[in-house]
């Protein structure tokens, strides 16, 4: 955390802003719509995904990963079962129901099997290669065994930065495969998603032009407190359409405009709290090159520490150094490494 963020956070909780629309605080909508283009920028992410371009995407600041992952889903499953009903007006909606699956790596985080549980829709975990990543051809197959058994491919959920390794699912070769057969792909980049960022980890961003959702942590790399989950969409209509309740006590004259949204359609509560201020405020005060400098920090001490493992005999690495993570263990029999882990 930081202090400019501290500081954010007693603001908000001072104000006590419940902004489940416009009309109940103004600043907090439309500064929420500001910073998410800020960071998007910051990020260097496609344009779709700003709201000051003309196109449905924009952002939303989500409490957790596990919540933007969950929103993910089940967007994803009510646009596919409509879809399915125009496709086959002879079949029940409890049939398609049923039908439905998605997909995820054997090494993504638990949020991901949680949200399944949640949507009541089974997440097929696919074994990565054996550098841990999960790429096309292994989606390919499941997808292709699954549409043989009458299932109904609805998601697939990368990662970029898992949680075990900090590894890299390939983007390019998942987004051809959900492309050809009608499956949203979402990116969970809650941790690696700092990298975005530089221009030296440019890689990480390849294929995110093809993606339909992503969601990445300012509470993980970038000195904003728990709880903020940046999450963008390249149609925040499909969410919106999924998820819209509207009653007599909710509306507004400025609602449907295409500036001003009611960010309670982007999310499960009703209510939501102001975050984007404390965003804003650690913006401002360490700025764009400042929060860089932090996150290369951290990179620069894990190039450090590994290169101790590297010149000590006692130890060995076990995957590639990826942004601040260093996966090592102590030589010999597992024990030791569990005994180092209750010492540390």
């Amino acid at each position: 955390t930081s202090y400019p963020s501290i500081v954010g956070e007693m603001l908000s909780s001072g104000f006590a802003v419940v902004g489940f629309s416009w009309i109940c605080s103004p600043a907090c909508t439309e500064l929420e719509v500001v910073v998410m283009d800020w960071l998007a920028k910051f990020l260097n992410l496609p344009s779709h995904f700003l709201h000051e371009t003309e196109g449905p995407g924009g952002g939303v600041i989500q409490g957790s990963a596990s919540e933007a992952v969950l929103v993910a889903v089940l967007a994803a499953r009510e646009q596919t079962v409509r879809r399915e009903q125009e496709k086959h007006p002879e079949m029940s909606e409890s049939e398609i129901r049923g039908k439905l699956i998605a997909y995820s790596s054997d090494q993504s985080n638990s949020c991901i099997e949680k949200a399944g549980v949640l949507a009541a829709m089974p997440i097929k975990l696919l074994t990565a290669s054996e550098d841990l990543v999960l790429r096309g051809p292994a989606l390919k197959s499941a997808i292709e065994q699954d549409v043989a058994a009458g299932y109904i491919p609805v998601i697939c959920i990368a990662t970029l930065g898992t949680t075990g390794t900090c590894a890299y699912d390939d983007i390019e070769s998942l987004a051809a495969v959900c492309e050809d057969h009608q499956v949203w792909l979402h990116v969970d980049a809650a941790y690696a998603g700092a990298g975005f960022a530089l221009e030296e980890c440019a890689e990480l961003r390849r294929g995110l032009d093809r993606v339909d959702s992503l969601n990445f942590n300012l509470h993980k790399f970038m000195l904003v407190n728990f709880d903020c989950a940046a999450m963008w969409l390249r149609d925040a209509n499909k969410v919106v359409d999924s998820f819209n309740v509207d009653r007599i006590y909710l509306k507004h004259k400025y609602e449907g405009h295409t500036q001003i949204p009611d960010f309670r359609h982007w999310q499960i509560p009703l209510g939501r709290r102001f975050r984007a201020l404390k965003v804003w405020i650690t913006f401002r005060t360490l700025g764009a090159e400042g929060l860089r400098a932090h996150v290369r920090k951290h990179i620069d001490l894990a190039a450090q520490f590994e290169s101790l493992v590297k010149s000590d005999s006692r130890f060995e690495l076990i995957a590639p150094r990826a942004l601040g993570l260093v996966c090592f263990r102590a030589k010999g029999d597992n024990e030791i490494t569990s005994q180092l882990l209750l010492r540390l």
